[in-house]
């Protein structure tokens, strides 16, 4: 076999994806289907909606041709009512051959027709044959939306395969949308000095359009698009271009249903490709309007395409790139395009996303849900100003509650009543605001957020259910309210993003308020589904359940890939034992088309579901969702099995539309071609952007607590040098520490993940370090093992946040219990005058051990070094713990990594708190 290809066998055919960057030898290239309808913006008040023919098999008004479908524009780029109203009915290309007297302007024959977002922020659009006969001069049409200018670039591309030179004539025409509902009329007329059509729809409230053309036009007509009588003199101008190729020339009209236009003549080289150029520009007012057809007047069209193309190269060249992450550039080439789609698609005020660029299905609702992790999608790839022009929208649109709507009006941002409640928003957004502080260091942001953040916050940790979990919802397939594995991930990483948020504004009361919440739920999320009441973990099957129902029995089935957010988010660590049985069989059991990964067992929308957008689009049940996948492709990566990974990755490409576009929620099995009806979902390409830097070590999606409640009753022996220990701690819970974030960078003293215990006497500690592996006793480079604590006799003992070798520690700490690799001392330190005082050496049990082959540390730690007086089970207190580094040159000790404990000195009867499981 070639060295570097992977050949895996799925349900339809053998696929070959290469196993890594290495071993690419060409562009993995997209699907050959289509996007049916994609958006464009100039980036500050004006939306563009290009669509096909038919928008998907069920679309029955099919009289259109390939064209801009829709134009809304918001004045001032404040959001209204009339930001929703689509200013044109069409904006649409017709043409004739005049050499060979053929006519293309029943254009709804371009039935194939196709469409996409290159790199640049153009919208290529090529037209493909006409009823099924390829054409001579074959046809594009491509669209220029400038950025931060008020027209956009219409070009035409005619490509002559032929021997010989072809004229073509085209008809540039746009209908305007009247929507006065008390006869109001539309004025519109041609200047002749700036050889455009002027349309003034003040007289219905509505805005300026100025149709307008880059070089000489060959006629032009503003006409009535009622009339069809070729001798009048406002007839609309199809009919006269259909009848003789020419325009009348009429200058001025006034109708209720008016039609703009202007035609040129051009000539094509054989072999040869020729292009002509308009622009569109739009404006409240006329003076406005003209000045904005001035400005595209100005320069060239060309130039205006290179403006815009500046534009988007250089934006994406502001944010992370994966160009040196993949050499196949199929997969670069995608990642650019997703984010791309994403700039395009946000609406360009209010900063929200559409469900998906085709309207078919959802209309023009943006739900929170998708909307929130396109704004940390675009964060985490470095394009923050979007992200933060969402993220100030949402909070104007929060509940008193603190959660949000489902779903909202995408041009106006009013809300859109649907399935209520969804609440896996919540967590989302606690998530991204955080993300974004750390990202930019905006203090404005996350000042201007807090409010929000308490609110959301409060509303997860206020609604903290008797059986652990937060509140039930319809999250995330919108089909029964329950306690949702996606949606409880959401909420405990949330929670943990919150505390980080909290300790930013300097309220660690609330950060340990929130960090025992975010407990509860990772408590109930490890509890057997046997158990009363149920918990997620289905115990006979070694899965994670879907969800428990409200009655807190267990939902057993069906096997559901969403339950995979657990992972994705951090709050199940993927290296556990659990995580590792649950993707086995979320593999095993939801498995398509080679990579593919459907939403649950026996799942039949868009296949013979009554609520499938289109009818049966996937062709047989459990079609693949790319999103699903991409939260495989993420776990993959965080266990280190990068080759299936990049497999995911590179089938997420094949199943892309032409020109790399997103897919939409998912793909069929039968036909391996995204679903037309939900495409593009501009969601779906966040996922793709968030794996895709995953894959090359640029982001991290899971959340880390930096404070966590623990609590477990255990007797541990700890044995010296660790001889035999390590099977008792399998049942104790631990906790991860984010791996590579160690001060001196030393994989030796940066801690994985921790785990605790307690019986009446003693805290039992156990660290795992990142590299896996330790230097042995009085072995250079040394370190230290650190715990702190606050008095566990609940005392008011004197504190410090100040660490033994400097550092500042997260929770104010009056003891300390200490070991260095080089000494066999195990010291007891105090808190006196706000410094640390060793008073004692502990010699009642063994000093902390460790294995040098594992990297795996244990403490005994008798709770009398941690309390001033007596300690009462059911006492909540700091544990931080700490690894040392020793400067090999300078011996100088470092306190090199931290992870912190809420811990519960836990009874005979009280149930541990999770954590994970080995």
């Amino acid at each position: 076999m070639t060295a570097g290809v992977v050949v895996v066998a799925g349900s339809v055919s053998a696929v070959v994806f290469t196993a890594g960057p290495a071993g690419a030898t060409g562009p993995t290239q997209p699907s050959a289907e289509t996007a049916r309808s994609l958006y464009m913006n100039n980036w500050t008040d004006t939306t563009g909606i290009w669509m096909a023919p038919q928008l998907a098999q069920t679309d029955t008004n099919t009289q259109y041709g390939p064209r801009l479908a829709e134009l809304h524009y918001s004045p001032n780029a404040v959001a209204s009512a009339a930001s929703a109203v689509n200013q044109i009915v069409d904006y649409t290309g017709f043409f004739r051959d005049e050499t060979h007297g053929v006519k293309y302007d029943q254009v709804h024959n371009f039935g194939s027709a196709t469409g996409y977002l290159d790199s640049g922020g153009i919208l290529r659009s090529d037209y493909g044959p006409y009823s099924g006969t390829a054409m001579p001069v074959s046809i594009g049409r491509d669209y220029a939306m400038v950025p931060n200018q008020h027209f956009m670039v219409v070009t035409y591309r005619l490509t002559n395969t032929t021997a010989s030179a072809v004229t073509m004539n085209v008809l540039d025409s746009v209908h305007l949308n009247n929507t006065s509902t008390t006869g109001a009329t539309v004025h519109a007329t041609y200047d002749s000095t700036r050889d455009a059509d002027i349309a003034d729809m003040s007289a219905s409230g509505q805005y300026q359009i100025v149709l307008g053309s880059f070089g000489a036009s060959s006629g032009h007509q503003v006409g009535d698009d009622t009339v069809s009588n070729t001798s009048s003199p406002t007839v609309a101008p199809w009919y006269t271009f259909d009848a003789s190729g020419t325009l009348p020339g009429n200058a001025s009209v006034t109708a209720g249903n008016v039609d703009i236009a202007l035609s040129k003549l051009v000539s094509v080289p054989a072999n040869s490709t020729a292009t002509t150029s308009f622009y569109l520009a739009i404006a409240a007012t006329s003076a406005n309007a003209l000045a904005a057809a001035d400005t595209a007047r100005g320069s060239s069209d060309s130039s205006w395409a290179s403006t815009t193309m500046t534009a988007y190269s250089n934006w994406l060249a502001a944010g992370k790139q994966t160009t040196s992450t993949f050499t196949d550039t199929g997969l670069s080439t995608a990642y650019d395009r997703s984010l791309v789609v994403m700039k395009q698609t946000q609406n360009p005020v209010l900063g929200t996303w559409p469900a998906a660029t085709n309207p078919i299905a959802y209309g023009y609702k943006t739900w929170i849900r998708d909307s929130a992790v396109t704004a940390l999608a675009m964060d985490t790839a470095g394009h923050h100003a979007e992200a933060a022009k969402y993220y100030n929208w949402l909070i104007t649109e929060q509940n008193s509650d603190g959660s949000f709507g489902t779903t909202y009006n995408e041009w106006t941002g009013a809300f859109v009543s649907f399935v209520q409640p969804e609440d896996d928003s919540i967590g989302i957004f606690l998530m991204g605001v955080l993300r974004h502080y750390q990202q930019t260091g905006d203090t404005t942001f996350r000042d201007a957020m807090w409010p929000a953040v308490q609110k959301a916050a409060g509303f997860i940790s206020g609604g903290i259910q008797s059986n652990g979990f937060g509140p039930s919802d319809f999250s995330i397939w919108e089909e029964t309210q329950e306690y949702n594995a996606f949606t409880q991930a959401t909420y405990e990483a949330g929670l943990w993003a919150a505390e980080q948020y909290a300790q930013a504004e300097g309220n660690n009361s609330l950060a340990d308020s929130w960090s025992s919440a975010a407990g509860s739920i990772g408590t109930a999320l490890q509890r057997s589904s046997l158990a009363s009441p149920a918990g997620m973990w289905n115990a006979p099957s070694n899965y994670y359940d879907r969800a428990v129902n409200t009655d807190n029995t267990a939902r057993v089935s069906p096997v559901d890939s969403s339950s995979d957010m657990l992972l994705v988010l951090g709050v199940i660590d993927a290296a556990s034992s659990r995580a590792v049985s649950h993707v086995s069989t979320i593999t095993a059991d939801l498995t398509h088309d080679t990579f593919g990964v459907a939403r649950y067992q026996g799942d039949v929308f868009y296949y013979t579901s009554p609520f499938s957008p289109a009818g049966n689009e996937a062709g047989a049940a459990e079609p693949s969702w790319p999103q699903m996948s991409m939260y495989l492709a993420i776990q993959e990566i965080f266990t280190g099995d990068t080759t299936t990974a990049l497999n995911r990755l590179t089938w997420y490409v094949t199943r892309t539309a032409t020109g790399y576009m997103p897919p939409g929620e998912a793909t069929s099995n039968v036909t391996q071609k995204p679903i037309g009806s939900t495409m593009v979902e501009p969601v779906t390409g966040a996922w793709y952007v968030l794996a895709a830097l995953a894959y090359g070590g640029q982001t991290d999606t899971r959340v880390y607590p930096t404070v966590v409640r623990a609590g477990m009753r255990d007797t541990l022996t700890v044995s010296a040098g660790t001889t035999g220990d390590w099977p008792q701690w399998n049942s104790v819970p631990y906790f991860t520490d984010q791996v590579g974030d160690a001060v001196n960078g030393d994989p030796d003293t940066d801690i994985r993940d921790v785990a605790a215990a307690n019986d009446d006497s003693n805290i039992y500690v156990r660290v795992d370090n990142a590299d896996g592996h330790l230097p042995a006793y009085q072995t250079a480079t040394e370190f230290g093992v650190d715990v702190y604590s606050a008095d566990f006799s609940g005392a008011a003992s004197a504190t410090t946040t100040v660490g033994i070798d400097g550092s500042t520690l997260p929770r104010p700490v009056s003891y300390l219990v200490a070991r260095r690799s080089g000494d066999n001392r195990y010291l007891h330190y105090h808190v006196a005058n706000g410094a640390w005082v060793q008073d004692a050496d502990i010699t009642s049990v063994i000093a902390p051990q460790w294995d040098p082959a594992t990297g795996r540390i244990e403490l005994v730690i008798p709770r009398s070094a941690l309390a001033s007086s007596s300690t009462a089970n059911g006492t909540v207190e700091p544990l931080t713990i700490e690894l040392e580094h020793q400067n090999p040159t300078t011996l100088a000790w470092t306190e090199d990594d931290t992870s912190t404990l809420l811990y519960r000195l836990t009874d005979t009867t009280g149930a541990a708190l999770y954590g994970n499981v080995r």
